[in-house]
């Protein structure tokens, strides 16, 4: 069987294989992807876990002193963004910040770690839009070329002005051909688009929840410092 679609690819037109060469590296870079993200998102849970053990059992001054060796993490790039906002030493001369100066303080922390938040997620789900791209457009390819296989194929019935079946069946075998190979290309890019699309929904819920916990207990922190 697989040797009989070798040759119905090798006996396929100029545009058939022309198609068929699009899809193929459409295909090779979605695959890329698929697996790049995985190893990603897999690495990023394993991460979690061990970041998450570290926070939970500190206060939230204690969690900016910490040190992580996994600095590419979007929960370290929170926490590393919020303690840039708050500069240096800035607990350690919290007896000098007025009451009144702590909601303008802590609204710039809040947005900054917002906008942290915001281009984290941008940059993990960079190329995850291709996957949704090669899903829509890999079965139109197919399609386009199954078409243009089969309008060849019924040309060359009125040609040889025969319409038996030894006529007409290889060319249209050749020309499924892509169809086959658009469907084959577009079901692994539309179901791995599925998947990291749910997961980044949840490291941005995880991540928003994280950073929105961190500035409130920052700003209680320091408000009871300055009150004692």
């Amino acid at each position: 069987m697989l040797g009989n679609v070798w040759k119905m690819i090798a006996s396929s037109g100029f545009f058939g294989k022309f198609v068929l060469l699009v899809l193929f590296a459409l295909s090779g870079y979605s695959w890329a992807i698929i697996v790049t993200k995985w190893l990603r998102f897999r690495k990023l849970q394993q991460q979690s876990a061990l970041i998450n053990k570290s926070v939970g059992s500190h206060r939230g001054v204690e969690i900016l002193r910490l040190n992580f060796p996994m600095q590419d993490h979007p929960i370290v790039r929170v926490i590393e963004a919020v303690k840039q906002e708050l500069g240096p030493g800035f607990f350690s001369a919290g007896a000098s910040v007025r009451e009144t100066d702590i909601n303008p303080i802590f609204d710039a922390v809040s947005q900054r770690a917002e906008s942290t938040v915001e281009s984290t997620i941008e940059k993990e789900e960079r190329n995850i839009d291709f996957l949704a791209m090669t899903a829509s457009v890999s079965p139109f390819l197919g399609l386009l070329g199954t078409v243009w296989g089969i309008t060849i194929s019924f040309w060359e019935i009125g040609q040889q002005s025969s319409a038996n079946i030894a006529v007409v069946a290889p060319g249209l075998a050749e020309a499924l051909i892509t169809t086959i190979a658009g469907l084959l290309v577009a079901i692994p890019a539309v179901i791995a688009f599925n998947l990291f699309t749910s997961r980044l929904r949840v490291i941005a819920s995880e991540l928003s929840t994280f950073a929105d916990r961190l500035v409130a207990q920052l700003k209680r922190e320091l408000s009871h410092s300055i009150n004692q």
